[in-house]
């Protein structure tokens, strides 16, 4: 590409998506009876820094009878969602996030509060995962993204005793999809998974490129380009780069200045019919080059293109991780 006049203004070329391996497709479902001290573990090996979404659903009682209504308290319900295999199962007042019954005061139903914990670090660390979700009446479902450390992830319920609980928790574990962008090909290629319709999905992008056919001159208000791109483009020679997913942080032509938000990054959620870039109000990540966007799916897979021509001068390659929203 010659400037970057013509970066914004062509909508030409494709970047091409290489579909993830069949995995990250896959979920795994782990169940955690609530009368039970030891941990739960996934067959699963959460990869490194590898975002995945882990969804916790049950009703349980923590307690050695019955809990009793009250207008501040709370209402029980009558039974677990999934009841423990082989005992007496009681009314229930609590579920993976809130207490909804039995709270005491001065507190009110319903109470955040859970003695469900996550380990992603093979059992070192344990604590429940950050929600700002609000209390599921009808579901008792919660969805929480987590980073892999590696390990399989463990589950356990931190209460004693426990032999006087009652209540299972479903629990699955899905891992983002991940698809690989290279700036020199102009082919688009969809998702694996299909994004189902009103449905929400986080869809993170990290990498840096550059889309001229020669090095970036750095300069105080044009900015000062990086070595080679994070993720060089296979089999060619990549220059320094001054492009990322959300911004042009070098080759800024005046009278703009460095950092710019510009990207020429779309995305399609009904089969290609219309494309955009999504909208961030995201700062310029100058370490990771990474930009998270929250999307709606349409009942088809995700396509992505780069609005650029010709696209055999640029290199580089952008990550794009595929997820399912908490």
């Amino acid at each position: 590409m010659r400037g970057f006049s013509q970066l914004t203004a062509r909508c030409a070329g494709l970047w091409v998506l290489a579909a993830a391996p069949a995995w990250a497709q896959q979920q795994e479902e782990v169940w955690l009876d609530t009368r039970s001290a030891a941990p739960m573990m996934s067959q699963m090996v959460l990869k490194q820094g590898w975002p995945h979404l882990v969804t916790l659903q049950g009703t349980f009682n923590v307690w050695g009878n019955n809990i009793v209504p009250g207008p501040q308290s709370g209402q029980p319900e009558p039974a677990p969602m999934f009841p423990s295999p082989g005992v007496t199962n009681r009314n229930v007042g609590f579920d993976p996030e809130f207490v909804f019954a039995g709270v005491k005061p001065p507190a009110t139903a319903p109470l955040r509060a859970s003695s469900i914990q996550l380990s992603l670090d093979g059992g070192k660390t344990w604590a429940h995962p950050a929600s700002t979700a609000d209390f599921n009446a009808a579901e008792h479902k919660y969805g929480y993204e987590v980073t892999g450390g590696e390990s399989a992830l463990q589950v356990r319920i931190a209460d004693k005793p426990v032999t006087d609980n009652s209540g299972r928790l479903k629990i699955v574990v899905v891992p983002a999809e991940e698809l690989w962008l290279n700036t020199r090909s102009a082919a688009p290629v969809p998702s694996k998974q299909v994004l189902q319709k009103g449905k929400p999905y986080r869809v993170t992008m990290q990498g840096t490129f550059n889309v001229w056919g020669n090095n970036i001159v750095p300069g105080p208000q044009s900015g000062q380009p990086e070595p080679a791109p994070m993720f060089p483009s296979p089999g060619v020679t990549n220059r320094n780069v001054g492009f990322d997913p959300e911004f042009v942080f070098a080759g800024v032509k005046p009278p703009a200045a460095a950092p710019l938000r510009a990207s020429s990054v779309q995305v399609s959620l009904d089969g290609g019919k219309t494309w955009k870039h999504p909208a961030s109000t995201a700062d310029f990540n100058a370490a990771e080059h990474k930009y998270t966007y929250d999307l709606t799916g349409e009942d088809a897979p995700l396509q992505v293109r780069f609005a650029d021509a010709p696209v055999n001068d640029n290199s580089g390659l952008v990550r794009i991780l595929v997820l399912p929203g908490a």
